[in-house]
């Protein structure tokens, strides 16, 4: 009996979703204290509806700056992306969809974040590279 190659291709990386605003201009402008700026970052995987071996992979971030009880600006963006797997060993499956995927979709949604916080009149925001496999551990142990 032949095994069967396991295939893994990225057939699509799109932007799902994006979102900005900036609710106080000009006075966030002006402002004389630097913002806190809080980042959250999420995955989700689910089967591609209608493709078969596909999984959507998507990469959620969402930034938010305030100072002094005033919000700066908030970002929100869906980067996701469209994965072939097939013939995948189950237990290889988690790593794949929680880290490798995920490795492959952050950067671009980086590139969209500090593109719009610039476009948005702030100054540059370049956020840190994230660790998923530690991300991913966090959620295991969370169970």
């Amino acid at each position: 009996m032949n095994e069967q190659e396991a295939v893994f291709t990225l057939e699509r990386i799109y932007l799902k979703d994006f979102s900005f605003e900036s609710p106080n201009p000009p006075r966030s402008f002006k402002a004389a204290e630097s913002p806190i700026v809080d980042v959250a970052v999420q995955t989700t995987s689910t089967p591609a509806e209608g493709m078969e071996d596909v999984t959507e992979v998507v990469v959620t971030v969402a930034v938010r700056a305030e100072a002094g009880g005033r919000s700066y600006f908030a970002v929100e963006i869906q980067q996701a992306g469209l994965f072939v797997m097939k013939n995948i060993p189950e237990e290889n499956l988690p790593f794949l969809l929680q880290v490798h995927c995920p490795n492959i979709l952050y950067p671009y949604a980086r590139e969209a974040v500090a593109d719009m916080v610039i476009r948005g009149g702030f100054q540059p925001l370049h956020l840190h590279p994230v660790n998923f496999q530690n991300l991913a551990s966090q959620r295991e142990d969370a169970r």
